[in-house]
């Protein structure tokens, strides 16, 4: 599957279990992703229509998700992860991760 670099490409701002993020639906190269972000892939869990594993690399991948803050529980298996664990912010205009940057991970921003 193809890369994208991160830094070219607006993504969609949505919260992840209650923290601010960014997500596409592209899997995007690791080295293209700002320090200071952390990067999750969501993994389609086989068998089970509309489950998912929040991942450090999908085998079975269904979108990329930037985070401010590491996320708990996506170590080995990964955290399991609904439909409700995400939310659309549909007040947030689509972003680069640079602009999201400036917006959480600025001097004086606390999440």
């Amino acid at each position: 599957m193809e890369q994208k670099n991160v830094r070219a490409n607006l993504m969609q701002e949505v919260e992840v279990f209650g923290v601010p993020a960014l997500y596409t639906s592209c899997r995007i190269a690791r080295e293209t992703v700002y320090p200071g972000l952390h990067c999750y892939e969501l993994e389609a869990e086989a068998g089970r229509s509309g489950s998912y594993r929040l991942v450090n690399e999908a085998a079975d991948f269904y979108g990329t998700i930037l985070t401010p803050v590491p996320l708990e529980g996506t170590e080995g298996a990964g955290r399991k992860f609904s439909s409700g664990d995400l939310r659309i912010c549909p007040e947030h205009e689509s972003c680069t991760p640079a602009e999201f940057e400036g917006k959480y991970l600025s001097p004086g921003n606390q999440l």
